[in-house]
């Protein structure tokens, strides 16, 4: 089983959708809207990994708000505890 499988087995709540994001968001990593997670399938199974558990760390820590504005400090401290949550708990599926 490869990790992002085993990921989606864990966190079978959330529907994850591998999509190519368009050239001029080559940034961005991974979305969420709701349940439904899209990963950027262009990225390697690593890096689609780490952004599969910051998506659900989102998920189920953030109140539902807009982080795509980087400035303010609340989506500041969002993203920072996501980042490294998920890169504590990636270490678990790509051993």
């Amino acid at each position: 089983m490869i990790p992002t499988e085993k990921i989606e087995a864990q966190y079978y709540k959330y529907r994850f959708h591998f999509v190519c994001f368009p050239e001029h968001l080559y940034f961005l990593h991974g979305y969420i809207n709701g349940n439904d997670i899209y990963i950027n399938k262009n990225d390697s199974i690593e890096m689609q990994s780490l952004t599969m558990l910051h998506e659900v760390v989102h998920a189920e820590v953030d109140a539902g708000c807009d982080l795509t504005d980087h400035r303010p400090v609340k989506t500041i401290r969002s993203e920072g505890f996501a980042n490294r949550i998920s890169r504590r708990d990636v270490k678990r599926y790509l051993a």
